[in-house]
């Protein structure tokens, strides 16, 4: 019985060290030279610190701001690390995040905001595409 609560217990350690493990690798930083969107939260614009805090959150902070969000996993593309922000109007929303080659992708979902604003420069332009997408490098 000793033994084999010996056993589960070295078992449990080891898990949990090799789980800190895998998210003590798992930020990526970026300078973003303009304000930004992630869902509701506006970020000024700064060096971030892009961290993966569970299987489908992120954290996104600076010195002095931060936000969480959701994400979708995409698959991984032959891609360079990058932030992929979409520019509507005068606004900027992350949209994803690809950590290299190899990596999966991370995809932030639009805001209710994003969509709204788009919908609004679509029926006063007159056009179905109203944004372009900005891409930013990580290191």
């Amino acid at each position: 019985m000793k033994r084999n609560l010996i056993g589960i217990l070295t078992l449990v350690v080891m898990s949990l060290l090799n789980a800190s493990g895998a998210y003590a690798q798992s930020f990526v930083k970026a300078d973003v030279p303009f304000a930004f969107r992630v869902g509701s939260a506006q970020l000024p614009a700064g060096t971030y610190k892009i961290n993966v805090t569970g299987d489908n959150i992120i954290a996104i902070q600076n010195g002095r701001s931060s936000a969480l969000s959701s994400v979708r996993r995409e698959d991984a593309r032959n891609t360079g690390p990058k932030l992929v922000f979409h520019h509507v109007g005068s606004q900027y929303f992350l949209a994803e995040i690809w950590r290299g080659s190899g990596n999966a992708g991370m995809v932030i979902g639009r805001s209710k905001m994003e969509k709204e604003l788009e919908k609004e420069l679509q029926l006063a332009s007159g056009r179905s595409k109203v944004g372009e997408e900005v891409l930013i490098a990580l290191y």
